[in-house]
């Protein structure tokens, strides 16, 4: 049986606490390999904000990695395969919207990954604490965006942001909102994976909001002890937490009782 395995990066298998993966997780990937599955990264980041990551993870041979949100595809030494832009015209109403209500908003694709304008040194430290770098400062003038992220917490403007954005793909956080081209999404690209690879089981890995849906469309729908209460509930397996190396332990499991054990009573 053809299978692929999906894993979302942050608080799945990378912990932005102590920027860290269980090395004993490359050794679980192998077996995997071994038995003729593919793996495949899943993530809202950049290309700009994986190059910090662990060397031995970003060299390890994935079958693709999936950035944007499902906006471009990436193939080794991430070398752009395909991208799926956000068109200009709806660019224009976010950075309209974003003068009008002055809202910070990041940008990025191919070219780059850059905020609108001087982020506040509250978003600054989060996100260098998140991925030990912080997009560029530079207004948007025309350049091919994939993903686009909008902070506000106000719910009429997250409403009248996904209102102005019907023509989009939208995921909702508590303190933003993330915006990709129509019928963009993690998904989305599985199911363009799966009809072109031919893939008979589809296993995805996740804790967040914009893993919901990933993980309702897999085969078997693996969540975090630590995800957000959306993704455990959509999941057919909830497994330890990413500080507690969960995904290497739940692999190791599976392969001693049995690769595909609890693939016998999943809910689906």
């Amino acid at each position: 049986m053809k299978e692929a395995y999906f894993f979302d990066i942050d608080g799945t298998i990378y912990d932005n606490k102590f920027h860290e993966i269980d090395p004993d997780l490359f050794r679980e990937f192998g077996y995997l390999q071994e038995n003729g599955a593919d793996l495949y990264l899943m993530s809202s980041r950049s290309p700009y904000e994986t190059i910090h990551l662990p060397e031995e993870f970003l060299e390890y041979p994935f079958a693709g990695i999936i950035l944007e949100g499902g906006g471009a595809v990436y193939g080794k030494d991430l070398d752009l395969v395909d991208a799926w832009l956000i068109p200009g015209s709806d660019i224009k109403k976010i950075r309209n919207y974003c003068r009008d209500h002055d809202l910070l908003w990041r940008y990025s694709g191919p070219e780059g990954n850059y905020f609108n304008r001087k982020e506040d040194l509250a978003t600054r430290t989060h996100w260098r604490k998140l991925y030990l770098t912080v997009p560029k400062v530079k207004e948007w003038k025309g350049d091919d965006v994939c993903n686009i992220l909008i902070w506000t917490r106000d719910e009429n403007q997250k409403r009248e942001l996904q209102e102005l954005l019907t023509d989009n793909s939208v995921v909702v956080y508590p303190d933003c909102i993330e915006v990709r081209a129509k019928g963009i999404s993690k998904e989305n690209i599985i199911r363009k994976l799966r009809r072109k690879k031919g893939y008979q089981r589809v296993i995805c890995v996740g804790d967040g909001p914009n893993d919901v849906n990933m993980l309702r469309e897999a085969d078997c729908g693996v969540a975090m002890k630590n995800a957000c209460k959306e993704a455990r509930e959509a999941a057919d397996v909830v497994i330890g937490s990413v500080g507690e190396g969960g995904v290497t332990v739940w692999l190791k499991n599976r392969r001693e009782r049995g690769i595909h054990h609890e693939l016998t009573s999943y809910r689906k």
